[in-house]
């Protein structure tokens, strides 16, 4: 097995790329450039049939065109009288031939002089000119006058006014709303095609750590980065499959990996990531034959991390931390699951205001778990308590990262920042 095993790199190097047999690894890249070679491997998944009740929030495999009009026919938006044009012998008045229930298909046309009792959404006999609301006609001796002036087209739903028949109703690649739901319907489809969504498993290398269900015994803890990767996964649209923990009385490692890859397209290592120079994540994906695409980030925190792909299966090595893990998952395993499924990959970038700041100059470029909200000023940003790599407070109400450029100085209190803004789907 090569070794991999490095000195630090300086900061100023903006990347390394070096040869481990056929093998270009970055080192110490970007985190651009990282993404950039990250979505190169995070093709979209094959198609499937999903009902249209699950489909809200999936991207659209296919093109769908209107197979006819909508709506079909020309038809009543209001209850009141469909009328004809008027008759000069009798201008104003319309003598009322019957009355249309919902359902009823119009057997007659309207003459000139007439008018029918419609209901909304009800068929209109042909010849209908426009339709009066009840409420503003008057009826003597089943004739009709109008309250109002009686302009064609009035409260008429022309066949063909929502959608023609040929119409796109959908485009592929298109992240399909509530609306679009409604649309489907409207047209009778009972399942669209969307692209499949990523199967998603975490593995946990840390040795002390136990499953969050158990009591851990003396000098353990419970695991909750795999809840947390689970509960980040299904926001981004994935499907979690399974979470291990690595036990050394237990399955070897490499065969608890190789099960899991088994399960899902993307396996998630959390722990081992680091430790005295030692990279027990990094030596496992080795042993599996994965090849390496980068190994170390120069951010904060969570910087020991690395990606490799395995059969075309990607595998994540992020930090044991808590705060740190779900850093790294979000700007490194979240664009993957996003692009898999279709959606647009990177959460957006926005200037903020800090309402708060903080208090620490950062070396690397680092971010920060915030709180981001709207106002009639714009956007503003609140530092989240517990910024360091091991809590987890600082990932309650977290829905932004502040994005501090290496070597800034403390941000100021009322000081623009720019974030990421996360869990922005559409």
């Amino acid at each position: 097995m090569p070794d991999l095993s490095f000195s630090p790199v300086s900061l100023w190097q903006s990347y390394l790329v070096f040869r481990m047999e056929d093998i270009q690894v970055l080192v110490d890249a970007s985190l651009e450039e990282v993404q950039i070679e990250l979505l190169k491997h995070s093709q979209r998944l094959e198609d499937e049939y999903v009902s249209i009740l699950e489909a809200v929030g999936r991207v659209s495999a296919e093109d769908l065109n209107a197979d006819s009009d909508l709506p079909d026919s020309h038809q009543s938006a209001v209850d009141g009288y469909a009328v004809a044009d008027e008759n000069p012998m009798e201008a104003g008045k319309y003598y009322i031939t019957g009355y249309l229930c919902l359902g009823d298909i119009p057997s007659v046309s309207l003459e000139p002089g007439q008018a029918m009792g419609v209901l909304t959404g009800g068929d209109l006999p042909s010849g209908s000119r426009a339709v009066i609301p009840h409420e503003k006609v008057e009826i003597q001796d089943n004739y009709l006058r109008s309250m109002e002036v009686i302009k064609p087209g009035n409260n008429i739903k022309q066949a063909g006014e929502d959608y023609v028949k040929g119409n796109q109703l959908l485009g592929r690649g298109s992240v399909l709303t509530p609306g679009d739901i409604s649309l489907l319907a409207a047209y009778g489809k009972t399942s669209i095609v969307v692209y499949r969504k990523p199967r998603v498993a975490v593995l946990c290398l840390s040795r002390h750590v136990v499953a969050w269900q158990l009591n851990p015994e003396p000098g353990q803890i419970k695991d909750s980065n795999g809840p947390l990767l689970s509960a980040l996964v299904m926001q981004d649209g994935g499907v979690p499959v399974s979470i291990k923990m690595a036990r050394k009385d237990e399955t070897s490692v490499k065969t608890l990996a190789l099960d899991l890859l088994e399960q899902a397209d993307i396996l998630i290592i959390t722990g081992g990531t680091y430790a005295q120079g030692g990279n027990e994540a990094r030596l496992l994906m080795e042993d599996l034959g994965a090849e390496l695409l980068y190994w170390d980030v120069p951010i904060q925190p969570g910087s020991h991390t690395g990606a490799s792909i395995w059969n075309s299966h990607l595998l994540f090595a992020l930090s044991g931390n808590p705060a740190a893990c779900a850093v790294g998952y979000q700007l490194f395993v979240a664009p993957a699951v996003r692009a898999m499924q279709g959606l647009i990959p990177h959460f957006k970038h926005l200037k903020a205001r800090c309402i708060n700041g903080f208090p620490k100059k950062s070396g690397s470029r680092r971010f920060i778990r915030g709180y981001a909200s709207w106002d009639e000023d714009g956007w503003k940003v609140a530092v989240l308590p517990g910024q360091k790599p091991s809590m987890i407070r600082s990932l309650v109400n977290c829905n932004a990262l502040i994005d501090m450029p290496a070597e800034s100085p403390p941000v100021e209190e009322g000081q623009d920042v720019s974030i990421l803004l996360l869990n922005s789907v559409y």
